[in-house]
Formats: C-alpha cells, structure tokens, sequence
C-alpha cells in the first residue's frame, strides 16, 4: 500500500471515528459540514465597507493579495465575514494566549443550526491556487481536540455545475499528530491532504486528495477568500493565531482595555474611531 492510500485509510477512519463521538450533533450532516456551510453559491457581498485596512496593513505583498500582518479587536485588518449567509457565524477576539502573549482569535459556536458554525475570512485577492500552495500554509491552534479548519475558498475550479466555485478545507485528523492542549503549530500544510465541498475536476467532494492533484485537473483556479472555521460537529472553544497563507502570517491580538473580546461578525459600516 502506498503512503498516500495509508494516509487516506488514516484520514477516513479518524473521520469516521470523530462523527461516532458526536452523532447526536452531526444528524443529517456530511463531511463537508464539518468546514464549510456551502449553501450552494459564492455568498453575496454584504452593503458597506468590507472593513479598512489600517495600521495592520503591510501593504500588497504581491498583485491582488494584500498582507494583514496585525488583526485586531480595535482593527481587524480586512478579517471578517463579507457573506451575507454566514454573518451569524461568529469568531471573537480572545485574551487566550496560544504561543504568544496577546491574545488570538476564539473559535466558537454560539448559534443554533444552521449557523452553528464559527468562521472568519480575508481576502486571497484572486491569486491562482498554484502560486499561493507555493509558499507555507499553516498556523497556531489551542484546543483540547485539533478542530479547527483552514478554508480555501475557490473560482474557476473545473466545476461547471456551480460556476467554478468550491470550498477546499484542511483539518488536523489524518494529516498531523500535532498536540494542541497547550498550543502547538500545525506547518506545511498545503502538503497535507485537502477536502473539496463540491465535485470538481478529478476531485470527488469529501474525498481528500493533495493540493498538487487538485491542482493538476483545476489549472485555472484561484482562491477568493482564505480563513479559519470550526464546524457543526466542533465540541468546546478553540483558539488560533499567527495563521499563514502566501508569504503572510497574521497574528490576532487583543489591544482594547474595556475588557470585551470584541467580535469579527460584522465589519460593515464604521469600525469606530
């Protein structure tokens, strides 16, 4: 058996195991659901201001990707959800420390089904899927279980049915072994084994397969929005930080001294001075 057909064995049996301790809570659902609520389209873009780049802004590491190095309650640096459908599903500012001393970005449910999800996005600015697998995908996680999902989300995909689009999600089980209680880094892992939410070329949906692969029967995809997600199955909060995609890390902080974690939902309209 080769390793990759090991490491598939490996990543559907962790799954399979992972939705027998949490049947109750997953009744209807697919592996999909885990990551990503694919409604069935892109997600309009919600009125207002998608949030202005401030003083977390390094400006445009390359054409059409700007890098938000500082992301925080104060300013979130273009982090956030601009899809109408998912705006309910919330992430927060927390003074929780993964691996560093301020603060990281708490994943956690606080709405019923359907939005029992907690998401946040930024923008990929178009780059093609080959260039941004290029360079190191990764972040910082904290949570008894590894939950949370790092979300591609993609256009020009070979996926004529649903125009190209489809949502590509990594999750720790049957990729690393990483201990997240404490903190730990999951690295590299656009080396790892990626789910699509949709069929695309050469890519059954819920079927892991490598990013080289995807890319290979998907040449011209690109990716819209990158971001962080627990699912419908997610137990408990879960905390991550210094998340990187294309050259950039981004390290969520808290700055305010009110004491309130702040949320990332909506980021419409004024920010606040």
């Amino acid at each position: 058996m080769s390793v990759n057909s090991k490491r598939r064995v490996g990543f559907v049996f962790a799954l399979v195991s992972a939705a027998a301790l949490v049947a109750p809570a997953m009744a209807g659902a697919t592996i999909g659901s885990l990551a990503s609520s694919d409604s069935g389209s892109l997600g309009s873009l919600g009125t207002g201001s998608f949030g202005s780049l401030g003083g977390g802004s390094l400006g445009s590491s390359e054409e059409g990707f700007t890098c938000s190095a500082l992301s925080t309650d104060k300013d979130p640096a273009g982090w956030g959800i601009p899809f109408d459908d998912e705006k309910k599903q919330l992430a927060f500012y927390s003074d929780v420390d993964v691996l560093d001393a301020d603060g990281s970005l708490k994943l956690k449910i606080v709405e019923a089904t359907p939005d029992n999800r907690s998401v946040s996005y930024h923008s990929a600015g178009s780059i093609p899927l080959a260039d941004a697998v290029a360079k190191e995908i990764g972040f910082d996680e904290k949570a008894p279980t590894s939950q949370a999902a790092f979300q591609l989300r993609l256009s020009n995909a070979t996926n004529p049915n649903d125009g190209g689009y489809t949502t590509l999600y990594w999750v720790a089980a049957g990729n690393d072994v990483v201990d997240t209680t404490a903190g730990e880094t999951h690295t590299n892992i656009q080396d790892g084994l990626w789910i699509s939410t949709r069929d695309i070329g050469g890519v059954p949906r819920n079927v892991p397969t490598g990013l080289d692969d995807i890319i290979a029967a998907n040449p011209a995809a690109t990716v819209e929005h990158y971001g962080m997600s627990i699912g419908r199955a997610a137990q408990g909060d879960t905390n991550v930080d210094a998340v990187k995609f294309n050259g950039c890390t981004t390290n969520f902080a808290v700055v305010a001294s009110t004491g309130s974690l702040g949320s990332l939902g909506n980021l419409f309209g004024s920010l606040g001075s």
